[in-house]
C-alpha cells in the first residue's frame, strides 16, 4: 500500500483557521492545501492540479489572515 496524498484531513474555517470537532477554532494553528479537509475529499481519486491551485489559493489566504492578527 502507498500512501501519497490524505484524503480529507484538518477542518478549517475559510481563513485556513484550524477547528476542533465543536467547530470552535484552535487558535494561532493554520492548514491549507492537502493537510486541510480539502476540495478532492470524496475518496474517488486524486486530482493533482487541484491540489496545486487549492493550496495556492487557501495557502494565500490563511497567510494573510495570520499576518493581520
Amino acid at each position: 500500500m502507498y500512501s501519497g496524498f490524505t484524503m480529507g484531513g484538518l477542518t478549517v474555517s475559510l481563513d485556513g483557521e484550524v477547528l476542533r470537532e465543536d467547530g470552535s477554532v484552535i487558535d494561532g494553528l493554520y492548514a491549507a492545501g492537502a493537510c486541510a479537509s480539502n476540495i478532492a475529499q470524496d475518496g474517488q481519486g486524486y486530482a493533482s492540479g487541484v491540489q496545486l491551485g487549492e493550496g495556492s489559493f487557501f495557502g494565500r489566504r490563511a497567510g494573510t489572515h495570520a499576518a493581520a492578527r
